[in-house]
This record gives structure tokens, C-alpha cells and sequence, in this order.
């Protein structure tokens, strides 16, 4: 009986529906909680070195030779390295740059050796959401040197960077800010969302005294980062914010007190930790690794790599495995770095992340886009990573009409019967292609449906040219559609 693609989904996948195969195999768990998707030679790295080497080398990215990616990306690095009186210099600013940093994210995202640190750059990207609509100048420099700088650094730094940005300012309302009409707006997002926590036990008087504390805080042209304190704007009056006291009479110190009494408060450790199991152990991450996460995080003044390093080496983790879903980015990631795919031109890519649902820097709300299951469940966004596997791989692969701005790389993954490299059986096909598509072959249970599509008597049957040609693209985009690689 032949199926098509659709009937193969609904009736043999869903059907049985697999564990994925991190879930027997850490290394694998590993690699999809700290890259975008595990490649064949990340696998082998890690069983060459061992798991917690290969999590030490990306802990300190500086270490890991990434001149392939940074020369395949050099147009793009060239541009986003521009100082602030050359970004604004330009011609059809925002034009040349408005494209930039979503490109950026995708490309450093697949490409880049440095995995970690493109997770964890989307992650506080994510935690210090500003979308990408306005001043593109000023969102490049403020995503490169307050984001992307201190991403594996300490938390209070980042926060200090974030809160000075002139994108920050502007987005929140804190350029305007001044002790005659005070605007609460950064205030109550600094407690609510960046530190404390909706739940981290601050006030509303909190809020309005952190308001006071920020006055005066705007930009000016002509700084070197855009920050500027204006005392004429200032309210200078004594304060108290979180039980601490502000003396009168001080001027941008009320501000840094703020901002240091928000970074080290025990909420803050709380709320943060909390993020990072949600993040990348699971939506309900176990209350004891939360707790030992936030102690550590006090014991290190808010050292990220510290924090990152228990998380990924404990019990807690390991025991994740299978539990989290890919978000869209995730997904669309993870199947450009298994299939090979290439965009040819910007609009394509933004398209497709669009009927994906998840856009880079896209969401407009200061919270950042959703990081657990339930807000990406649906039967459209399910219908629309069908869609685009397909798309990725046969579409793309055979040309079709509607591919254009893409380009197939997947002969380069897999080569054909014959071939250096080239699977001789059906198992081997169906083995090849999930190295590419989850790191390592399945297991035999989760092998059969793909056998069974490629119409195999038995595993070992041979697998001739014709039945290469025709069904390999589509063997690799079911298995990019199909349950086991929904979550990981």
C-alpha cells in the first residue's frame, strides 16, 4: 500500500510515536539542549572528549575556533561590527540594517561552532525582548554589546548594559523619564520582568520609588554608548525601594543602586534559575534544581557560566530528556542544520519563519516569545512544520516552482548508492538520514515507519538509484515532521 505523505504522518507516525532517541542516549540530550541541533560531528566530538569537555569548551566559546563561520558570515559580521557614528553614517539606514539582525541570528545560529553562545544570546534576547521595528542602528549595538557581550558573563553587568542602551530607553520609556512627571514604565518592567519576578515579593511603591531612582536617565547623540544623565531631570529626594534606603542629594547613583539591589535580591536568583531549567530542562522544571540553581547563583554574585555548568551536569537534566518542545525557531533551525538548505535571498527566509509563527526579535511585548509547549500547540503551527520539512527537503531538492531563494545542499549529506559514503541498503538510508536529522540512527521500533515508506521487505533490502532519487528528500522531510523531532 503507498501513502502519501500526509497519510504517513497522521497514520504511521502519530500512531506510534516514538521516544525521541535522546531519550536513550545523553549525549544526544546534551546536544539538543545546548545546540540547535545535534550534527554528526558534534556527536562524534562528544564521544571523542566526553560530555562535560565538549560542555566546558562551549561555556568559554573564545576557545573554539569559529573562522569558518565568521568568513561564510563576513558581509553580514562586517556590518553588524560597525561603530555608532558609522551604523548611523549609512545610507538607507534602516533599509541596509533592518534585515541584519534576524539574518544574523539564523545564520550564526546554523553555521557557528559556538552553540551554546547563540542559545544563550537568544535566550536573554528572549529575557530582554526589544523587537525589531525602530532604530536599527540602535538595536544592533544594543543586541552586540549588551546581549550578545555579556551573555555567558555576570547577570548585574548585562543589566547594567541593558538598562543604559538607548534602544532599552526608547522602548520602555525611560528616556523620558523625569522627576516632574515620572514614568514608570522601565520600573515596573525591571522588577516584573527582568529581576524579581511577577511573584519576587516587590510593591507597588516599589515601583514608583524605582521610577524616581531612574529619573534623568535618557540618551545624547554625541556619548560615546548613547547613555546620558541629565541632574537637571532628576529627583533627588531621598528614596526606598525594597527595603533599601537612598540618601538625598545623589544623582545617577540612585539609579545604579536600583539596578544593583534589583541583581542581587534572592527573588532575582529565584526567577532567573526558574528561566534557565524552563528554558532548557523542562516547562515544569524540578523545584530541586530551581532551588540549587538559585543558591549557587547567590554563591557566584550572578556568574552565568557557573550556573549553566550545575544545570547541564545534574540528575535533574538528564532525567528531561524527551520533554521539551522545539519552538519554531528551534525547529526551523535544527532542519536548515540537518538538511543544508540555504536561503538565497532574505525574503524567503523571513517568510518562511513567518508562516512559522516565531519571526527573530518578532514579538512586540516586553516579555519575549513563549518558551514553553502549550502556546505553540496547534493544529495550524503542526500543519505549518509539515509544510515547511517538506519544503526544506523536497521542494527545495527538485526544484520546484515555489522554491525560489533556496538552494539544496542535501546530495551533501547524503551521497547516493555507490557513491563514497553512499547507503547500499535500505537501513542504511533510513540510518544516514537520522544522523542527519537527530545526531544518531533510531532505534527499530522508530525505524519501521521509514522503512516501510521506502517500501523495504526487510532492512537489509538493496536500495537501488531510482528509489534514492525519489524518496530520500522526502524520507528525510518525514522525518523532520515527525513527532520524535517535535520534541527533544
Amino acid at each position: 500500500m503507498t501513502l502519501s505523505r500526509r497519510q504517513f504522518l497522521t497514520l504511521k507516525l502519530r500512531k506510534a510515536a516514538p521516544q525521541p532517541p535522546s531519550t536513550q542516549n545523553p549525549d544526544l540530550h546534551l546536544l539538543n539542549r545546548t545546540t540547535w541541533g545535534p550534527r554528526p560531528e558534534e556527536v562524534d566530538r562528544v564521544q571523542q572528549i566526553g560530555r562535560e569537555a565538549w560542555l566546558e569548551e562551549q561555556l568559554h566559546p573564545a576557545s573554539i575556533d569559529d573562522a569558518e563561520c565568521e568568513h561564510l558570515l563576513a558581509p553580514q559580521l562586517a556590518l553588524f561590527g560597525l561603530s555608532r557614528h558609522d551604523l548611523y553614517g549609512l545610507n538607507n539606514v534602516d533599509g541596509r540594517l533592518g534585515e541584519l539582525l534576524p539574518e544574523l541570528m539564523v545564520l550564526r545560529a546554523v553555521y557557528s561552532k559556538r552553540q551554546l553562545l547563540e542559545r544563550m544570546v537568544e535566550f536573554w534576547s528572549d529575557h530582554f525582548n526589544i523587537p525589531n521595528k525602530d532604530d536599527h542602528a540602535e538595536l544592533i549595538i544594543y543586541y552586540r554589546d549588551a546581549i550578545r557581550q555579556h551573555a555567558l558573563g555576570k547577570f548585574k553587568d548585562l543589566l547594567l548594559a541593558t538598562a543604559k542602551s538607548p534602544a532599552m530607553l526608547y522602548y520602555l520609556d525611560g528616556a523620558y523619564n523625569i522627576a516632574s512627571h515620572p514614568n514608570e514604565n522601565y520600573g515596573r518592567e525591571l522588577l516584573e520582568l527582568h529581576t524579581l519576578g511577577v511573584d519576587g515579593g516587590y510593591t507597588e511603591e516599589d515601583i514608583r520609588q524605582g521610577a524616581r531612582a531612574l529619573t534623568g536617565w535618557t540618551t545624547h547623540p554625541r556619548t560615546a554608548n548613547g547613555f546620558y544623565f541629565s541632574p537637571d531631570d532628576h529627583d533627588d529626594r531621598p528614596k526606598q525601594v525594597l527595603g533599601h534606603k537612598m540618601p538625598a542629594g545623589r544623582g545617577v547613583e540612585d539609579g545604579l543602586h536600583l539596578l544593583a539591589i534589583a541583581a542581587e535580591h534572592p527573588a532575582t536568583a529565584r526567577f532567573l534559575s526558574f528561566k534557565l531549567c524552563r528554558r532548557f530542562v523542562s516547562d515544569n522544571p524540578p523545584a530541586s534544581l530551581v532551588e540549587s540553581a538559585a543558591r549557587l547563583w547567590q554563591e557566584t554574585d550572578g556568574e552565568i557560566i557557573p550556573v549553566l555548568r550545575h544545570i547541564f551536569t545534574s540528575a535533574e537534566f538528564y532525567a528531561a530528556a524527551g520533554q521539551k518542545m522545539r519552538r519554531p525557531l528551534d525547529f526551523l533551525i535544527g532542519a536548515l542544520r540537518a538538511t543544508g538548505a540555504r536561503y538565497t535571498e532574505y525574503w524567503s527566509l523571513w517568510e518562511l519563519t513567518s508562516r512559522l509563527g516565531q519571526p527573530p526579535y518578532g514579538w512586540g511585548p516586553p516579555n519575549g516569545y513563549p518558551d514553553t509547549a502549550e502556546p505553540w500547540i496547534s493544529t495550524g503551527g503542526l500543519l505549518e512544520r509539515w509544510n515547511a520539512a517538506m519544503f526544506l527537503t523536497q521542494d527545495v531538492h527538485f526544484g520546484a516552482e515555489n522554491a525560489w531563494g533556496w538552494r539544496s545542499q542535501l546530495h551533501q549529506r547524503i551521497p547516493p548508492p555507490g557513491e563514497t559514503g553512499g547507503p547500499a541498503t535500505a537501513i542504511e538510508l533510513v540510518d544516514a538520514t537520522a544522523r542527519q536529522v537527530f545526531g544518531a540512527p533510531l532505534s527499530a521500533e522508530a525505524s519501521g515507519p521509514f522503512l516501510d515508506y521506502l517500501g523495504a521487505t526487510h532492512p537489509a533490502a538493496p536500495l537501488d538509484a531510482r528509489t534514492f532519487t525519489k524518496k530520500m528528500p522526502v524520507l528525510m522531510g518525514l522525518m523532520l515532521a515527525s513527532p520524535q523531532y517535535q520534541w527533544c
